[in-house]
């Protein structure tokens, strides 16, 4: 879930009265599963949750045990929606928290004194490359990956190059909403009215960006020509990256004997040809 444990600040497009400004266990406890449940272990192990979004800097004095919790039961933790400054962020990391949800959106934005979370990308950086930059006993036992939304609406272009030369520890999101493709014109986000134009989704009579219409093979193709990465890095960066933060490597992300055979051919130009899933060829662009 992404939610709902958000600095009422950095929202973006959720609504007010669904925000829940402290972190406790109770209250993840109670937002994703029973008011009543006693084994808080049994609910952990059986709620099918595997990464929640949040903002660290909220209050409660338990908010980095909670942290810790998440992670011990598999669940991976995300800073998002948040104003946290560098060094909460540095402490969510050291506590368990492994990604940063669609860097610059919804979040503290960079200052040359309070560089805010974008800093911890050249604090931890892949720890196959630039060892020495990273005091080992500084670094946590989990990589730091990002998650970005590289529709050029979101972030600039030269933004996108910008964390991509901090780190290649990118996961691709749409952040996409139920008007992804679709015509423009009127759509919902929940109870919110959403104005498609132009590829933009937008909250009715505000700027205030509604999620994203661009689907994942066009962030693929827009991530690669942004940074001039390869081929293989843009597509590594929607397959591999997220199955292996989520928990999943040795069964998605790769075309690899006993992996699932969930497959997206695409062509030259990175535009969708081909889908498979279990085996089973489901979509067809002829």
């Amino acid at each position: 879930p992404k939610g709902p444990f958000f600095a009422p600040s950095k929202r973006g497009a959720h609504r007010m009265d669904c925000i829940k400004d402290q972190i406790q266990q109770h209250s993840i406890v109670t937002t994703y599963g029973l008011e009543d449940i006693k084994d808080v272990d049994y609910f952990y192990e059986e709620c099918g949750i595997k990464i929640v979004t949040l903002a660290p800097e909220l209050p409660g004095v338990e908010q980095y045990e909670t942290i810790q919790t998440l992670k011990k039961h598999g669940i991976v933790v995300s800073m998002g929606h948040t104003n946290a400054t560098l060094q909460e962020g540095i402490q969510a990391v050291q506590n368990g928290a492994c990604l940063i949800t669609h860097l610059f959106n919804a979040m503290r934005p960079f200052h040359h004194r309070e560089p805010g979370l974008l800093g911890l990308l050249s604090m931890y950086p892949p720890s196959s490359q630039e060892q020495d930059k990273v005091n080992k006993r500084d670094r946590p036992p989990h990589e730091l990956f990002y998650s970005i939304i590289a529709d050029g609406l979101h972030s600039h272009p030269t933004t996108i190059q910008m964390a991509y030369n901090l780190s290649q520890n990118v996961i691709l999101v749409t952040d996409g909403i139920a008007a992804m493709g679709l015509h423009d014109g009127e759509h919902s986000l929940g109870e919110e009215d959403v104005i498609v134009l132009n590829g933009k989704a937008t909250i009715r009579g505000t700027d205030t960006l509604a999620g994203s219409v661009a689907s994942m093979d066009s962030c693929i193709r827009s991530f690669q020509k942004f940074t001039n990465c390869s081929v293989y890095e843009a597509i590594k960066a929607a397959t591999e990256n997220p199955a292996n933060v989520l928990g999943l490597g040795k069964e998605l992300g790769m075309i690899k004997v006993g992996r699932r055979a969930d497959f997206v051919i695409l062509d030259q130009e990175l535009k969708v040809r081909r889908t498979i899933i279990a085996g089973n060829v489901v979509y067809e662009n002829n």
